[in-house]
């Protein structure tokens, strides 16, 4: 894991990108991603993030996988020959910090659907905790889909940080 690097993403990732959401097992756990992968969507999520917080590229030289704080939100996903190597637990504590620099954040979000058990395992053991149950449309699967919310609030993980320490 010590060549993991993260930055954001720029127009050159779009074929690496691509081919990540081009995977149904990627994308199928994604909310606002189309299924088969959209080519101009894609081109369109390669370049900085203009709102408030970032979306970065994961690479182990090559993309792997992305992780975001956007409008408060964590977001991440992660190409499945990675999966169960604890990248996605690193990288979302470096996200989890950085978001957290911005004052007015007092709350980050994130939200899983119920069938990912792995996603929920990286959320709980962040510190975040379920804040209700719902549903929602998933645009990759086209149909509406059971999603857990959750919530961690930014003196929460700094006791949580300051205690692992």
């Amino acid at each position: 894991m010590a060549d993991i690097l993260y930055r954001n993403l720029v127009e050159t990732d779009i074929e690496q990108l691509h081919a990540l959401v081009s995977d149904w097992e990627v994308v199928r756990q994604m909310g606002s991603w189309p299924w088969p992968a959209d080519r101009e969507f894609t081109a369109n999520r390669c370049k900085p993030y203009a709102g408030r917080g970032f979306v970065w590229g994961i690479f182990a030289p090559t993309l792997i996988g992305t992780v975001s704080v956007t409008e408060g939100e964590l977001g991440y996903m992660l190409a499945p020959s990675h999966w169960g190597q604890g990248i996605m637990s690193k990288m979302t504590v470096i996200a989890i910090n950085h978001g957290f620099r911005d004052p007015s954040l007092l709350e980050m979000t994130a939200s899983v659907w119920a069938d990912n058990p792995g996603s929920r395992r990286v959320l709980t053991k962040l510190g975040f905790t379920l804040s209700r149950n719902g549903t929602e449309h998933a645009l990759a699967r086209d149909e509406e889909t059971a999603l857990e919310y959750y919530s961690l609030q930014r003196d929460v993980w700094q006791r949580l940080r300051s205690g692992a320490q």
